[in-house]
């Protein structure tokens, strides 16, 4: 796997295989960066279910300021760790499930959130939720939830109203924004 822009475009990092690995295309990953555009540059940025950790690499890449990835899987904390390494670039990396990291950052805000859980997992509510509940997006921030085209998710929450939607063959992207 390749990152796809930015100034470590066309560096490969490790990914771990086996079920359950699933990173997101080089086609969906363009998409998400075109999309936000500027706005990643400075930013923070908050990756949860992070995997091999390529959004958040690529976010690094096309100058967002910080990254904390946020993944369970510790064989893939230190496939993160390691490109961080490779790619000389300085990330805090949570092992732990998110249910119970995410309440620890509440506190923190940041501008562009990722979230890539497993396709039609209950996690992907649980999420959503909890960056409402937490108030981790910043006021003019996007987040971004990566999930199965038929899976549906929510207008809106207390504070986070949908604002658009972007599919790509089987994978969906859903945007979300303060209200």
């Amino acid at each position: 796997m390749r990152i796809t822009g930015g100034n470590a475009r066309g560096r490969s990092i490790a990914s771990p295989q086996g079920p359950g690995v699933r990173p997101t295309g080089a086609k969906v990953r363009q998409a998400v960066f075109n999309i936000l555009g500027a706005r990643t540059n400075g930013a923070r940025f908050l990756d949860i279910c992070a995997g091999t950790g390529l959004i958040g690499l690529e976010a690094l890449s096309r100058g967002a300021k910080s990254l904390i990835a946020v993944e369970e899987n510790r064989q893939m904390v230190k496939a993160i760790q390691a490109s961080l390494k490779k790619l000389g670039y300085e990330a805090e990396v949570i092992a732990g499930d998110l249910r119970q990291v995410l309440p620890v950052l509440e506190g923190q805000q940041f501008d562009i959130i990722f979230a890539d859980p497993p396709y039609g997992s209950p996690l992907t509510n649980s999420i959503l939720t909890s960056v409402d509940k937490y108030s981790l997006l910043a006021e003019a921030g996007v987040f971004i939830i990566e999930h199965a085209r038929n899976q549906a998710l929510p207008d809106e929450t207390e504070r986070l109203l949908k604002s658009d939607v972007r599919h790509y063959g089987q994978t969906s992207l859903t945007f979300f924004v303060r209200r």
